[in-house]
């Protein structure tokens, strides 16, 4: 957790014992891989178990030390996961009543108001805490998620410059300015952003997504192809993906598997008109 300004006295060992429960339970929070042999019913209700844990965990360090800013901001954390949004803008209502200047609250209630739909409240937050530190890459992106919101682009590809200039490792920032450039058919910007965002996390499923779009629209069918492949395998139904795969097939020549993906859309969307129509046509070449 980034530095605060103010210094609180608190128990050490409760704040380590905290923070080491959450470092063991948050791979079990954001892991992408779940086991065969897992015998949960679902990874839903292992996910909301784990989560109301480490709000117990939380709320028992909290009780020993009811002064700590770091505290309140991790419970305010979790509650945000567990889409307790009036309780966690509580908790950080009073670490910033505790320290005005962390821009670390102040940011993360500003996300809570966005979540909310209370823009007005979200941008006082973000500006505020770009005041206590204009060089925070968080607040800068989000900034730009609502210029991009309400349709201002060139305000929020500002915002994500400055996001990358203070942070070049924000992936979600250089995948947000890809889009934006991808809108606007800068297709050539758009896949150096989105290889940016991938070489920060590689099984990012979205940037290789839109990527491939890009790579669609410029000709580089081959390396469209290998990116929507990746999606694909990640999830087998994401139908977007499938009718541009199925195109590529098509072009390539490759009439089965065309056939193949459109007709697994058709076994999801039974009445997808589009799948209809481009099966048959599909189907057409293979005769010819």
């Amino acid at each position: 957790m980034e530095p605060i300004k103010k210094t609180v006295s608190v128990n050490k060992n409760i704040i380590f014992s905290i923070f080491l429960i959450m470092a063991l339970l948050s791979g079990c929070v954001s892991s992408d891989t779940i086991l065969v042999a897992n015998t949960q019913p679902t990874s839903a209700i292992s996910k909301k178990e784990t989560s109301d844990n480490n709000i117990l965990s939380i709320r028992s360090a909290l009780h020993e030390n009811r002064n700590s800013i770091d505290i309140y901001l991790t419970l305010a954390t979790e509650l945000v996961k567990n889409q307790n949004y009036p309780e966690a803008i509580y908790n950080l209502d009073i670490a910033i009543e505790e320290n005005p200047d962390s821009y670390l609250a102040l940011n993360l209630r500003g996300e809570v108001y966005y979540l909310l739909g209370d823009f007005d409240t979200a941008i006082s937050d973000f500006n505020s805490a770009l005041q206590l530190n204009p060089s925070f890459s968080k607040a800068h992106y989000n900034m730009a998620k609502y210029y991009n919101y309400i349709g201002d682009v060139k305000l929020a590809i500002f915002e994500l410059n400055e996001a990358i200039k203070y942070n070049n490792k924000n992936f979600y920032a250089y995948e947000m300015r890809g889009k934006l450039h991808q809108k606007y058919k800068m297709h050539t910007e758009a896949i150096q952003d989105f290889d940016y965002s991938i070489s920060l996390r590689p099984k990012n499923i979205s940037s290789l997504y839109y990527r491939a779009l890009s790579y669609y629209e410029v000709g580089r069918i081959e390396s469209a192809l290998d990116d929507l492949n990746q999606v694909l395998d990640n999830n087998p139904h994401l139908t977007n993906a499938l009718f541009i795969r199925a195109d590529i097939y098509r072009s390539l020549g490759n009439i089965d598997s065309a056939i193949t993906d459109y007709e697994v859309i058709l076994g999801m969307e039974k009445n997808n008109t589009k799948a209809k129509k481009e099966l048959i046509v599909t189907r057409r070449l293979k005769t010819l």
